[in-house]
């Protein structure tokens, strides 16, 4: 079974983001909602989270993502198969700087997958971080969508401490991750978000204690390949309206 994770301060029974699962997971799992009313931070929720799961695999999603492909359920089954890989997300990077904090700062070809965006303001596009499909080892991914095998919880977990805010739990959780097995980001299973992310104080707050953590460890990279800041490439932003369906699975 597949536990998937999500902390909100507006639940309620048959909310979109329930029945999207319902109709797109295509295999057993269960939905667990951690009350976010009291203040509790992500990295925190997410611990208790996995303090309830029954499930042998763990999914963490932000409470305004929605999977837009059926069957995601079975693709990581089959993907978590290969012993080696302990976290698969949907976007991610090969390189992570020592003095830069943002996961994109390495550019294309260094960062890898997508993610769709459908804001309230009726903005529908995607976010490409790269354009080959297929599955790619990163150093970090993003935390719109983190998938981890549940018994890996023995070895890692999220930082409350560190990371009490909203930002960066998800590149400390990569770097945990990766010295034992491969983070990897796949371009088969499909989100869209709701919301974006705010690159503000709190951010950059989050950012430098990322980089404070693990100074010793940085820069992190997965390939032979080093990004050269003068010739950077940013993600392509992709308007879909009229390309794909814009209605949300549920």
């Amino acid at each position: 079974m597949i536990s998937v994770i999500t902390c909100t301060t507006k639940y309620s029974a048959g909310s979109i983001q329930e029945r999207n699962l319902a109709k797109t997971a295509g295999t057993e799992y269960e939905y667990i909602v951690i009350d976010g009313s009291n203040g509790i931070s992500l990295a925190g929720a997410y611990n208790y989270g996995v303090s309830q799961a029954k499930g042998d695999l763990c999914v963490f999603i932000p409470d305004d993502v929605y999977f837009m492909k059926m069957n995601w359920g079975n693709i990581l089954r089959s993907k978590f198969q290969d012993q080696s890989v302990g976290m698969i997300g949907v976007a991610g990077t090969q390189f992570l700087y020592k003095d830069k904090c943002s996961m994109t700062a390495a550019g294309r070809p260094f960062i890898k997958g997508r993610v769709v965006h459908h804001l309230e303001n009726g903005d529908f596009f995607a976010v490409v971080y790269s354009q080959e499909n297929g599955d790619f080892d990163v150093v970090a991914c993003d935390g719109t969508f983190m998938a981890i095998p549940t018994e890996l919880f023995q070895y890692v977990a999220f930082d409350d401490a560190s990371f009490d805010g909203p930002y960066f739990f998800d590149l400390d959780m990569s770097m945990q991750m990766r010295k034992g097995r491969r983070v990897i980001v796949t371009t088969e299973i499909v989100v869209k978000r709701r919301s974006q992310m705010r690159f503000d104080k709190t951010w950059q707050h989050y950012g430098e204690i990322f980089l404070q953590k693990y100074a010793q460890e940085l820069p992190a990279s997965c390939t032979n390949q080093i990004p050269d800041p003068q010739n950077y490439l940013s993600s392509n932003c992709v308007d879909l309206k009229g390309k794909a369906p814009i209605e949300t699975i549920c």
